[in-house]
C-alpha cells in the first residue's frame, strides 16, 4: 500500500474528512438561530387545511359504489360521516364569522340529508368549499381574530371561549372522523390514501 494510500486509510478511520463514518461535521444550519415562530393564525391554518385536505382525499378517494356503507346499523355511512364534518364545520365557521356563509342545511344543521347531496361529487364540493371557506376565515381574523371570546356551546355546556378554542374543536372533531373513516376503509379492505405512503 503506497503511503498516500495509508495516510488515506488512516484518515478516514479517525473521521477527520467529510463523509467519514464516525465523522463529527456540523450542519451550518445548525449555527444559526432557528427562525421565528409562524403567528398564532398560521399555525391554526396549517391543522385547518391538513385535515381538512386528509379528509378530502379520502372523499375523493374512497369507491362511490360504498358511500353508503357503515360498519355497524347505528353508525353513520361514509358519505353521512363526511357531511357531518362539512355541517358541523359550516355551524362553526358562521358563529366564528357572525355569519350565514354556507348552505341551509335545514332542520338538522349537522347532518345533511343525502337526498340532496346524492353523488360522491356533491359530498366531495361540500366538504371542499367547507375546508376553503374556514381556511379564508382563519386568514382574514388573523392572529387578533384568534383572541376574541365568544359564548361556545359543545358537550360541556355553554361558556365563554377564545375563537382560537372553537378552531381546536373545529379541527379535533374533523380528526375524530379522519380516524373513524380509516375503520371503514379497513373494512372494505381497503387501504388509505394516507397509509400509501409508507
Amino acid at each position: 500500500m503506497s503511503r498516500t494510500a495509508k495516510l488515506l486509510s488512516l484518515a478516514l478511520a479517525g473521521g477527520l474528512l467529510p463523509g467519514a463514518a464516525g465523522a463529527s461535521i456540523r450542519n451550518p444550519s445548525q449555527d444559526q438561530n432557528p427562525p421565528p415562530a409562524r403567528s398564532r393564525a398560521e399555525e391554526t391554518l396549517e391543522c385547518w387545511n391538513h385535515i381538512g385536505n386528509k379528509l378530502i382525499a379520502l372523499a375523493k378517494d374512497f369507491p362511490e359504489d360504498k358511500y353508503d356503507f357503515k360498519a355497524q346499523k347505528d353508525e353513520r355511512t361514509f358519505a353521512q360521516n363526511l357531511l357531518h364534518v362539512a355541517a358541523v364545520d359550516y355551524d362553526l365557521i358562521g358563529k366564528v364569522s357572525g355569519s350565514t356563509i354556507g348552505p341551509d342545511f335545514g332542520k338538522d344543521k349537522h347532518n345533511p340529508s343525502r337526498d340532496i347531496y346524492k353523488t360522491k361529487a356533491d359530498v366531495v364540493r361540500l366538504l371542499e368549499a367547507a375546508v376553503a371557506d374556514g381556511a379564508a376565515v382563519i386568514k382574514q381574523q388573523g392572529d387578533a381574530g384568534l383572541e376574541q371570546t365568544m359564548p361556545f356551546a359543545w358537550e360541556t355546556g355553554r361558556h365563554v371561549v377564545r375563537v382560537s378554542y372553537v378552531w381546536v374543536t373545529a379541527i379535533e372533531h374533523s380528526a375524530e372522523h379522519f380516524g373513524q373513516l380509516v375503520v371503514y376503509y379497513r373494512a372494505n379492505n381497503l387501504v388509505p390514501p394516507e397509509s400509501r405512503r409508507y
